[in-house]
């Protein structure tokens, strides 16, 4: 099990933003060969598309076209929806980045 905490800059809308982690956390377990890998999240949008494997025409498309790339050419993902309530770690660590710059693994 494994955690990221990482500021991205820039201004994005909240679901490109939460589609960006996602992206950053394939990343992170890839590169630290963390399988099968089991994202949860609490952006139930961002899920469908992925479930669903839905690329909309928008912003938030070329994260999901980039997250679903790394997806149909990897191991097992599972992507499941949590709600925030239930998500005390995540919340902890979008804390954690607004107090940190740089990268905590």
């Amino acid at each position: 099990m494994a955690s990221l905490c990482r500021n991205v800059e820039g201004c994005f809308e909240p679901r490109v933003a939460e589609a960006m982690a996602i992206l950053l956390g394939l990343h992170f377990a890839l590169e630290s060969c963390l399988v099968p890998i089991v994202l949860e999240f609490d952006a139930l949008r961002v899920v469908n598309l992925l479930k669903l494997k839905v690329v909309p025409d928008s912003k938030i498309g070329v994260v999901i076209h980039d997250i679903s790339n790394i997806v149909d050419h990897s191991c097992s993902f599972s992507f499941n929806f949590v709600p925030r309530l239930a998500n005390k770690v995540a919340h902890g660590l979008a804390k954690l980045t607004l107090a940190y710059r740089g990268e905590f693994v």
